[in-house]
């Protein structure tokens, strides 16, 4: 007996840790900058626009402003960030 999936049509809420997972994991400590991983903006881009997108850090508050400030100059969507998690 085959099995179809279905999935809801509600909007999904996509949780990701910044570090490691969609940035080069502490670059901004070792490189002195930021640098998105390979294939993030693509999968981020794929995300519909109903859903939300939240990230996690380690990162301090010290960090958050620049941090903040890469994320938008580097296109990178998201809807809510906690720092300090």
């Amino acid at each position: 007996m085959e099995r179809k999936l279905i999935l809801s049509t509600l909007p999904k809420t996509w949780i990701f840790d910044l570090d490691g997972t969609l940035l080069k994991h502490n670059g901004y400590k070792t490189d002195g900058y930021d640098t998105v991983l390979p294939g993030v903006k693509e999968y981020l881009a794929k995300i519909l626009p109903e859903d939300r997108v939240i990230l996690l850090t380690s990162r301090t508050d010290e960090y958050r402003d620049a941090t903040l400030r890469f994320l938008a100059e580097a296109g990178i969507r998201y809807d809510e960030i906690l720092v300090n998690m």
